[in-house]
């Protein structure tokens, strides 16, 4: 590397350190000048009591029980949507117990017009945010950080998540937890009984364990959400912000098993390729998992296989810079926060998918837990050699090391370390800070160098800071990424970067208005320079969007972009000189509420790209013929014009979704796409038959 490169580097190290000591000086300074009620919100003295029971509840969404007589209510659920604060238009009743095996919710979910409460999904899983919900909130160690979240509707349907450090995403969905739920409805509203097995979550090993809780009520149909305890709209986050949860006391010797699950799995099947012999496809192996201790969780895999992982969308590139898609596999969602490290799609030094993208997963294990006030996590998997085209790929073992500990109230430090070791090495070592205070504020910072065999040391960092309430929201950041940051285990969108950020928003709602719910109006500006100092760009976007009352929402975008390139680019196979791109777009589009039986979605763009043209416009219909069949079509098109050599193309994706279920336990579903830049049209079909809790017989068939 050159004389050059390497001032580049060090220019870049000091940046990026720079700035994060910024984030950890401001964090020290803030913890040691701070008022009390800064660094620790105040929390709200409320708690719950869970009742001991000899007898255990039989699970059929009937509250009537005798092992529910006596044991007090929780009440007094108060809105958060439409009008902050103000009485539920319902009556909640939440009734909690425990045993040695379970801990137990009854709820009674009163309702004066039972005809109209909305339920529609049976897949596990499924968007159950359509219906009529409650989701059940658990922070296991009572560290106002982490939570389980159990969701259902009036069919006791069940999805699950895990908020990890009161921050929560579309990926903690695919966490599949183990437990009971049954529902029915009423003439008074709808009932709801669910077990939680003490194997299915982790608690502190205290004699009296006290836990975190907090219940949430979607009322779909008047789009009202309320809670207890309640959670105000200055705390942005909703149900994810664990530190405003009653504590939830009662809890006495729970029994803590060794608990052991084992999940052997067989494939057999067939795959034909065009112009080739079928091949028969089998194969076998093994997932285990293992509690060492009640906060201590080892799997262990051998052989994976993923087949029955959905499909990815469909996704076709106009942009220079690498596209992004979702882990959903079992095995790594687990916990999966805990390993989030960087700027989430932009710039993460760990990546899940990364591995067993070309090579396959012959076996490994990981390790998660909480000791004391770290939380832990270890990755190891090895991959086997494999032929791409006529390139060799050597296995090889991948590694990831994280801790993350809580440091003063509210507040977390962190470390991380991932490791691809084969015939070369790429390793990278990292610390990451986050400070947060008032209701919805917060100061953030990381910073990470990569070592690999071929190449000098790089390093990537973001500094930035947040500041919201409930009205408006500021905040300003710095982010650097090194021209060769190329984490074997991450994702980087983005290289050769310094980027400083700043927006403002305002969301003021109309709490007294009969049709409209919220206004947000928001303005960010990007200013993008290479290591060098030299400008690549700048983004100014202005977002708009009206929410009604009725659940609708309507928004209007408008974006200016500066794009300065010094060496060629490629828009689907398109070149671009270098030089200087000045162009503005303006974008619109509408939604109706995802919950009636026929809803849909619009949307439309038109504008500069490049040195050219881009008219992009499509849309989605949904139909809910009822909860045993939904159908889904979508299509997008974009008409593009260049002054580039074969440079007015057009691009067109369509989609199909097909849901169908027989009852909570048998369902399918398939996806169906097309698109013309490809030209291939693509199917996968699934079917999923639940025999027992947490053991499944998926059969699935792809093509494309």
């Amino acid at each position: 590397m050159g004389e050059g490169n390497v001032g580049s580097v060090e220019d870049s190290s000091r940046s990026v350190l720079g700035a994060l000591g910024l984030a950890v000086t401001a964090v020290c300074l803030w913890s040691t000048v701070a008022p009390d009620d800064l660094i620790a919100q105040s929390v709200p003295e409320i708690a719950a009591t869970a009742t001991r029971i000899e007898s255990a509840p039989s699970i059929d969404g009937q509250i009537g029980d005798d092992e529910w007589a006596g044991i007090p209510a929780i009440s007094g659920f108060l809105q958060r949507e439409p009008v902050d604060g103000s009485p539920a238009s319902e009556r909640t009743e939440v009734r909690i117990a425990y045993d040695d095996r379970y801990i137990y919710f009854g709820l009674n979910l009163f309702d004066k017009e039972p005809h109209l409460i909305r339920r529609s999904i049976l897949h596990r899983e499924g968007r159950i945010d359509q219906d009529d919900r409650v989701i059940i909130a658990l922070d296991t160690y009572h560290d106002g950080r982490n939570a389980y979240i159990f969701e259902l509707n009036p069919f006791g349907t069940q999805g699950d998540a895990l908020i990890t450090d009161e921050r929560m995403t579309l990926a903690d969905w695919n966490w599949e937890g183990v437990y009971e739920s049954e529902a029915r409805i009423t003439d008074e509203g709808w009932e709801l009984e669910v077990a939680i097995p003490l194997t299915t979550i982790r608690f502190s090993d205290e004699a009296a364990p006290s836990m975190g809780v907090a219940f949430y009520r979607a009322i779909r149909r008047k789009n009202e959400d309320v809670f207890w305890p309640h959670i105000g709209q200055e705390y942005r986050s909703g149900i994810s912000q664990v530190s405003r949860y009653a504590r939830l006391d009662g809890l006495e010797g729970l029994r803590r098993g060794r608990y052991i699950e084992l999940k052997p799995y067989g494939i057999l099947g067939a795959q034909s390729l065009q112009g080739e012999d079928a091949d028969i496809l089998d194969a076998v192996g093994l997932d285990a998992k293992y509690s060492i201790t009640p906060n201590l969780t080892l799997d262990l895999t051998l052989n994976p296989d993923f087949a029955q992982v959905e499909a990815d969308n469909v996704q076709i590139n106009l942009s220079r810079f690498s596209l992004f898609f979702p882990e959903k596999r079992e095995f790594f969602l687990e916990r999966a926060g805990l390993f989030q490290f960087g700027d989430a799609r932009q710039t993460e030094t760990f990546f899940s998918r990364r591995i067993g993208l070309t090579n396959e997963i012959v076996g490994g294990g990981r390790v998660t837990g909480q000791v004391g006030k770290l939380s832990i996590g270890a990755l190891a998997l090895y991959t086997d050699d494999a032929t791409v085209g006529d390139n060799e790929i050597p296995g090889a073992a991948n590694v990831v090391l994280r801790v993350r500990g809580d440091v003063l109230p509210r507040s977390t430090v962190g470390a991380i370390f991932t490791g691809l070791e084969g015939e070369g090495h790429n390793r990278v070592a990292g610390a990451d800070a986050q400070f947060r205070f008032w209701s919805s504020s917060s100061l953030t910072g990381w910073v990470a160098r990569e070592w690999d065999s071929e190449r000098d040391p790089q390093l990537a960092g973001t500094a930035r800071l947040d500041l919201r309430n409930d009205l408006t929201s500021f905040s300003a950041g710095f982010s650097s990424v090194d021209r060769d940051f190329r984490p074997a285990l991450g994702f980087v969108r983005r290289r050769d970067l310094r980027n400083y950020r700043a927006s403002a928003a305002v969301f003021p709602r109309f709490e007294s208005s009969d049709w409209a719910r919220q206004l947000v109006a928001s303005l960010s500006y990007d200013y993008f320079e290479g290591q060098d100092g030299v400008k690549q760009g700048t983004t100014l976007f202005s977002h708009n969007m009206l929410s009604f009352q009725t659940g609708d929402f309507i928004s209007l975008n408008v974006r200016k972009r500066e794009e300065i390139l010094v060496d060629e680019a490629f828009i689907q196979g398109r070149i671009l000189v270098p030089g200087t791109y000045d162009f503005t777009s303006v974008d619109m589009s509408a939604r109706t509420n995802e919950s009636r039986t026929l809803s849909g979605a619009i949307n439309g763009s038109v504008g500069d790209f490049w040195s050219g043209t881009r008219t992009q416009y499509g849309g989605r219909l949904t139909w809910k013929t009822g909860p045993f069949l939904t159908l889904s079509g979508n299509v997008s098109r974009n008409d593009i014009e260049l002054p580039v050599e074969d440079g007015d193309f057009s691009t067109t994706i369509f989609g199909m979704d097909i849901l169908a279920a027989v009852n909570r336990n048998l369902f399918a579903n398939a996806l169906i796409q097309y698109d013309d830049v490809s030209e291939v049209f693509r199917g996968n079909f699934r079917i999923n038959w639940i025999h027992s809790p947490g053991s499944d017989l998926f059969l699935v068939f792809d093509f494309g």
